[in-house]
């Protein structure tokens, strides 16, 4: 494939027809959306609305989970059934991570220290579960992966090497990478490719997938360790990166066509920036094209079970990622 020579600002422009999607949603007490759907709809918004040029109202958002969202343990709020399963913290990552960014230090150091409860230092890993602590409890590829990002912004260095060491093993455990990649481990069992046939996408990425399956692993994986290279100089986790993004660069239409591919246009983006490897910027430019392909009239997308103001969010930040990384 080839870059056409199409104006970059494409990507801005649908990054910020999804920003004035999610501004028309804001309250004027600064929260967002439904009370009744609390950290579910948020949880993205605030990044969101930040990399688009609406600091402003990030920050009066921001206000309102400092008053509103935040418990005493550093836990985030209200959390609707949904938020309760096992990526209990990948809501929590990404409200540490906007306020990271735009300074409000003080949600996103408590909101690591909360997140912290659900590492484990013996794996490397965080786990996928709110309560349980053992061996046998689940660490999911991409649930690892948001702790290990949150934890590199808030400068928990020591956590943010040990998902890379916990990635290695994972990579290292593969029996068939890059045509299929197992993304669920755990210390009693080892990698696990045993697993309910029901429950197959959270266990099992298909390169040549024709129906829906978390396509989203190659590049949570590759995006969290390109920054970890960027933190720390060490070149192994950049061609660790490198080696997640091998399943993407064989992966089937059917998988690029899906929301799903927003984090590998995010980890291609990143990985161009560090790299200037042309296949990077293909990616990415193809990532942006079928999100903007999929992004309705009112500016808004939407995918499966998850809520417009998720999906939307989301493919906000990584059109932003894919502008930063092709605008010229």
């Amino acid at each position: 494939m080839v870059i056409q020579k199409l104006p970059k600002s494409r990507f801005k422009l649908g990054r910020d027809k999804g920003c004035e999607f999610l501004k028309s949603q804001l309250n004027a007490d600064g929260s967002f959306g439904l009370p009744e759907r609390g950290l579910a709809d948020y949880y993205k918004v605030p990044l969101a609305l930040m990399v688009s040029g609406a600091s402003a109202e990030a920050n009066r958002l921001f206000q309102w989970i400092r008053n509103n969202g935040q418990t005493p343990e550093g836990d985030f709020g209200p959390r609707p059934e949904e938020t309760v399963g096992y990526p209990y913290i990948y809501y929590n990552i990404w409200v540490i991570i906007g306020a990271h960014r735009q300074g409000h230090f003080d949600l996103s150091q408590k909101g690591m220290d909360f997140v912290l409860q659900f590492y484990d230092a013996d794996s490397g890993g965080f786990y996928s579960s709110a309560t349980e602590r053992n061996a046998g409890v689940l660490q999911d590829l991409w649930v690892v992966s948001g702790g290990g990002q949150a934890a590199l912004y808030t400068g928990r260095l020591k956590e943010s090497l040990g998902v890379g060491r916990w990635m290695k093993k994972l990579m290292d455990l593969q029996p068939n990478y890059p045509k299929q990649l197992y993304s669920v481990y755990s210390r009693a069992v080892g990698l696990h490719l045993q697993y309910d046939f029901q429950e197959e996408s959270r266990f099992l990425l298909n390169a040549n997938a024709e129906r829906d399956e978390y396509f989203f692993h190659p590049g949570i994986a590759a995006g969290f360790l390109a920054n970890l290279f960027k933190a720390t100089r060490d070149t192994k986790w950049l061609g660790l990166a490198e080696d997640y993004m091998q399943l993407a660069e064989i992966a089937s239409d059917f998988n690029f066509s899906s929301l799903r591919a927003g984090k590998v246009g995010w980890a291609a983006s990143n990985l161009y920036t560090l790299t200037g490897k042309t296949k990077y910027a293909e990616i990415a430019a193809r990532v942006g094209d079928n999100l903007l392909a999929l992004q309705n009239e009112q500016g808004a997308w939407e995918f499966g079970q998850m809520s417009s103001n998720d999906a939307t969010a989301e493919m906000v930040i990584w059109l932003d990622e894919i502008y930063q990384a092709l605008a010229v």
